[in-house]
């Protein structure tokens, strides 16, 4: 049964350089068709999958707070007619510094969201113009500051290092000012250069130069060694939480299924795994003619199950348990990835604690390396 439920808005003030996620200027859209139409499939999970065990709702984006309290209402209204509140356990939102405003925060609060993350990326008003972000530090510190004052306290960064052009000094300074912030959790991703992107055109032109491999990973090094310095538990190879580690993203890490709906949304339901249209047109007639907007699905193998629960359980630094697994599947899987195993091990890029397997410091700087090894076919 599905654990988490995921909601995306794809609407947008502005369009970030670097993004790849469906994504849609907020100005001239068709916002309440969109919603009406993520309404109409919402109700298809909720009658064909059920909401009975969910214990996570995740609203993310695009930016979902670029849309006016009016405009957003009936999606609440709906989740709260259709889902037991007391059984979710964190109820997230994602948000952009510069258009979360009080009025917002006290109508989200309202309707019991649990957790905002906030998309900073950088305190450097030069790096912010360069990934196309439109707010400043001074946004950041408002929304925190405006966030905290009704009491909310489970507050996400998004930061991102490795931006062109971005130097360690800066990439520490970004660091200190996220931890100056007192927040419960921060997020420090690696850019990726991704097709389709405005910063992929400007790399292939030869306008824009990338980060050395090397530099990258002593950024990775500084902000594992700066946040954990500061309170900040490294649970996750990008994540960092003083005490409440994100709930619904361990849903991704533990190979547990998760309702993916709204424009390009993925979803892992009844052993599918699918991806819905990044068309706004398709997505909105798909679902006024009774029709799942799902583009591509499928029906996962027993090792393509298992293949996914080595690779993305190493993602968590507390790593997996070959004994559970084995269990879970009926299978021998230390039999299976023997091989992979031990020269891994031997190379320093995995440790073993007993049934217990997880990266080394090491293997966290190559760790999409570590992963490919249980990409193997079985």
């Amino acid at each position: 049964m599905a654990k988490g439920l995921y909601i995306h808005i794809p609407f947008c003030d502005h369009i970030c350089t670097y993004c790849d996620f469906p994504k849609l200027i907020t100005k001239g859209q068709r916002h309440e068709e969109y919603i009406q139409a993520l309404l109409q499939e919402l109700k298809y999970y909720e009658q064909q999958v059920g909401f009975d065990e969910l214990q996570s709702i995740y609203i993310g984006g695009g930016t979902p707070t670029a849309l006016s309290v009016e405009q957003i209402q009936p999606l609440f209204d709906y989740l709260h007619e259709a889902i037991k509140m007391e059984q979710i356990v964190e109820f997230s939102i994602e948000a952009n510094p510069e258009n979360l405003t009080e009025e917002k925060v006290e109508y989200l609060l309202s309707q019991q969201i649990s957790r905002f993350s906030l998309g900073v990326q950088t305190f450097h008003e030069t790096l912010l113009k360069r990934i196309g972000r439109q707010h400043g530090s001074q946004h950041v510190e408002q929304a925190v500051a405006t966030l905290k004052a009704h009491g909310m306290y489970n507050i996400n960064l998004d930061l991102i290092y490795a931006i062109p052009g971005q130097t360690i000094e800066q990439l520490k300074e970004d660091l200190k000012k996220a931890i100056a912030l007192d927040v419960e959790h921060i997020s420090a991703y690696s850019l990726i250069v991704e097709e389709h992107t405005q910063l992929y055109l400007a790399y292939m032109k030869d306008q824009l130069k990338l980060t050395d491999n090397e530099i990258e990973a002593n950024m990775y090094e500084i902000v594992i060694e700066m946040l954990a310095q500061h309170g900040y538990h490294h649970y996750e190879i990008s994540n960092f939480a003083k005490s409440i580690p994100s709930l619904h993203n361990q849903w991704y890490w533990k190979n547990e299924e998760y309702i993916g709906t709204g424009l390009g949304a993925h979803g892992y339901v009844e052993g599918t795994r699918y991806q819905n249209t990044r068309s706004i047109n398709t997505y909105i007639e798909s679902l006024k003619k009774q029709e799942l907007p799902v583009i591509e699905s499928s029906v996962l193998s027993k090792e393509e199950k298992i293949e996914e629960e080595m690779f993305l359980g190493l993602r968590l630094m507390e790593g997996i348990n070959l004994e559970q697994i084995s269990k879970k599947y009926s299978v021998n899987v230390e039999a299976i990835y023997q091989e992979a195993l031990e020269k891994l091990i031997q190379a320093h890029d995995l440790e073993r604690v007993g049934n217990q397997i997880r990266l080394t410091r090491q293997g966290l700087l190559m760790a999409n390396d570590v992963f490919e090894q249980f990409l193997l076919s079985i």
